[in-house]
């Protein structure tokens, strides 16, 4: 399956997640270009542009040639290889079912050999730890007396704990720090980038939506909506406009 196709069948899961959330039921969902899709709905055809919402780090310390969600991306990408990695390395080693939650660093390196490197010893560090006599075992960066551990500068936290079956032994990922505060500003700029085309779309439909989509499973789309959000402060030219955040069940409509 291609990337184009990959995309566009995420983009149909999130908008069969966002109607069927609003108790939309339309008579036909077409996919397309410009806008990504066309639903017939009460007699009527409204197009539907769908975009996700990523989080712009404008700066990074440890990759300041990256800008903006390109970093988030790799990072994420890479950090979830390390994390698959780590486990295989675990398991392949005959140790017992443990399920594990680590906490990485933002400094996570994006090399794919030291990536390796890192996800052996992460391997190696949970398997001391369930040499400890305790059903669950936490290990803290901070808290590391060795200086010079090698995990230290890409791991801030790992939760291990036993498990009866293979089945059980779930291990995640988690970035931390990487939660960001949605404000009118960050959605009027998405707002604006799109509503560029809006001529092109209207020639598909007079009706027009535009779906903003956050999904906070995604290390790169976990957004804060406060809750004094002014939603009066946010303007679009399109027919309605809504913000979705997929995972909490969240909406705002403009």
């Amino acid at each position: 399956m291609g990337s184009d196709e990959k995309k566009k069948q995420r983009e149909r899961f999130l908008l069969d997640r966002f109607l069927e959330h609003q108790g939309i039921t339309p008579t036909r969902v077409v996919p397309g270009e410009s806008p990504d899709f066309l639903i017939d709905l009460e007699g009527r055809t409204v197009g539907i542009e769908l975009t996700e919402l990523f989080i712009r780090s404008n700066k990074s310390e440890a990759y300041p040639k990256l800008a903006e969600e390109s970093l988030l991306k790799k990072i994420e990408s890479n950090a979830d290889r390390i994390m698959s990695r780590a486990r295989e390395t675990y398991f392949r080693a005959g140790n017992p079912p443990v399920l594990s939650t680590i906490v990485i660093s933002d400094r996570i390196t994006l090399d794919k050999k030291k990536g390796d490197k890192i996800a052996e010893l992460i391997a190696d560090q949970i398997q001391s730890m369930i040499l400890q006599n305790s059903p669950a075992v936490k290990w803290r960066s901070r808290e590391e007396e060795n200086e010079e551990h090698s995990l230290l500068d890409s791991v801030y936290f790992i939760h291990t704990e036993r498990v009866p079956e293979l089945r059980f032994a779930h291990w995640t990922v988690v970035k931390a720090g990487l939660v960001a505060t949605l404000t009118p500003e960050y959605l009027q700029a998405e707002i604006d980038k799109k509503a560029k085309k809006i001529n092109i779309y209207r020639k598909k439909a007079e009706e027009i939506w535009l779906l903003i989509v956050a999904d906070p499973t995604q290390l790169s789309q976990k957004f804060y909506i406060p809750t004094d959000f002014p939603i009066g402060s946010v303007s679009s030219h399109f027919t309605k406009t809504f913000y979705y955040g997929c995972a909490a069940e969240e909406v705002i409509e403009f």
